[in-house]
């Protein structure tokens, strides 16, 4: 899966980009416009899981799999067609069902416009 991998590419989403905050999973985006190359264009998700917020790395890895499951569940529903996306965890894999994390996700992303509430 093609996404953000480079850290100026998060830093622009995190310096320019706007947030929609759920309860355990943020979500940052960054509208992007025509110019580029083609590897900067159409729907670049980036996971992001501290050590601060999720734990030791086995359960940081389980939470961005986690996530990059919901995002290609989501992904076909994303009415924005060039925007970097990066998914930040605030929660514990283990304590957290997936179904609890999609449906923060679903809502988030239709708070911030970027999904149709139906479907």
């Amino acid at each position: 899966m093609k996404g953000i991998k480079k850290s100026r590419q998060f830093r622009q989403v995190y310096s320019g980009g706007k947030r929609e905050a759920g309860k355990s999973i943020t979500i940052l985006y960054l509208k992007r416009s025509g110019e580029g190359d083609d590897e900067n264009r159409g729907i670049l998700p980036g996971f992001v899981a501290s050590r601060k917020n999720v734990g030791k790395a086995c359960q940081r890895n389980r939470a961005k799999r986690l996530m990059r499951e919901i995002f290609s569940g989501v992904k076909g529903r994303i009415i924005e067609k060039n925007i970097w996306i990066v998914f930040i965890a605030s929660f514990h894999p283990e304590e957290t069902s997936f179904q609890e994390l999609m449906e923060d996700v679903v809502s988030s992303l239709e708070r911030a416009g970027l999904i149709s509430s139906c479907g």
